[in-house]
């Protein structure tokens, strides 16, 4: 297990001072949070992970898992931050035969989301949308099936996309929610993800 970790760890590029700071205010701002604001953990990954499973309920995230399965080819496009939480998700779909290519705004592929065919699947992965606003041109001139997973609504952007699936509505670009959904909701989205997709497709589970 650990030689197929190593075979397809991608190490983390040098970060500028600039993208440093950006990065380090991104994982304080609910540490701060919990010292001003007296916000609670334990009850807001509760409340998180409740909404989650709410989509695997009510079929939403099975409908996605479909949709991959019958895709040519599938691209995760996400922030930096979250592409962090995106690799042992990458990794199980690996295990399961199916390749997920990571893109994230300062990869050197990032054009290539404009490439992708009808027969493709993307799914864009920006809890606050904000990413996705910065991305917007790039996606809109995807061919791709299109799917988004986020935490905030945003009405007019989401109608660019065939499937909404929404974690939250609250996780504005910097609050404190943010954070915890970039890293804990997108981590346990993407694992219900994989899940959904084993009990469907692995012969193990069937």
């Amino acid at each position: 297990m650990s030689e197929i970790g190593f075979k397809i760890e991608v190490l983390p590029q040098p970060l500028s001072d600039e993208e440093r700071e950006a990065l380090r205010q991104h994982y304080l701002v609910y540490a701060k949070a919990e010292r001003d604001e007296h916000r609670s953990l334990h009850k807001d990954l509760d409340t998180i992970y409740s909404q989650i499973d709410a989509l695997s309920e009510n079929g939403d995230i099975l409908r996605l898992v479909s949709t991959m399965n019958q895709s040519a080819h599938t691209v995760v496009f996400a922030t930096d931050a979250s592409t962090l939480a995106l690799r042992e998700f990458q990794q199980a779909m690996l295990a399961e035969g199916k390749t997920i290519r990571l893109v994230s705004e300062s990869s050197s592929e990032i054009n290539s989301v404009r490439a992708m065919m009808p027969s493709d699947l993307l799914i864009v992965v920006t809890t606050s949308n904000g990413f996705a606003r910065r991305q917007q041109k790039r996606i809109e001139a995807s061919m791709a099936y299109k799917a988004i997973v986020t935490a905030n609504s945003d009405p007019e952007l989401h109608s660019h996309f065939n499937q909404v699936l929404q974690l939250g509505d609250s996780a504005r670009e910097g609050s404190a929610l943010h954070r915890i959904f970039a890293t804990f909701g997108v981590t346990y989205f993407f694992d219900r993800f994989f899940t959904q997709y084993a009990r469907a497709y692995d012969p193990q589970l069937k």
